[in-house]
């Protein structure tokens, strides 16, 4: 649990330093998509820090990873935190959309994860797993399992 309030520190400094100088003293709202574990969570962490310096956070939740990228194009919000650099970027080519990256914030982990496997040595030729199937976080997992 205290590595999970690190990871929300380190992210929410870097959120916080990272949008307050887009902003006049005046108080503002920040509409943000996410994700509703992990970004959702940090924004939710961040959102008292944030409110403390004029800006109220409004964070809307997306179920899936094409219609924040859709909703920030089409200005419905404001930014997303979601994604990696490189998923943003095959994301805009293949679309025809012109997105802009902020400083990096941070790079979500990713995992194996199974009802039945406890360990991936547990694995065995034939059996059939599922990664994501975007370039980017498709090279990641085969990375994660090719290193175990």
């Amino acid at each position: 649990m205290q590595r999970r309030q690190l990871i929300k520190g380190l992210a929410a400094g870097a959120i916080v330093s990272t949008l307050l100088p887009a902003f006049a003293a005046e108080p503002v709202t920040l509409k943000v998509g996410a994700s509703p574990l992990v970004t959702g969570d940090i924004l939710e962490f961040v959102k008292p820090a944030l409110a403390k310096k004029g800006i109220n956070l409004k964070i809307i939740e997306f179920t899936d990873y094409i219609q924040p990228n859709l909703a920030l194009a089409d200005k419905e919000i404001d930014a997303n935190l979601f994604q990696h650099k490189p998923f943003m970027d095959k994301f805009c080519q293949d679309r025809g959309l012109k997105l802009t990256a902020l400083p990096g914030i941070f790079i979500a982990p990713i995992a194996l994860y199974s009802k039945k496997i406890k360990d991936v040595k547990e694995l065995k030729k034939g059996d059939t797993i599922t990664i994501p199937n975007d370039p980017a976080n498709g090279g990641r997992a085969l990375q994660l399992l090719a290193g175990a």
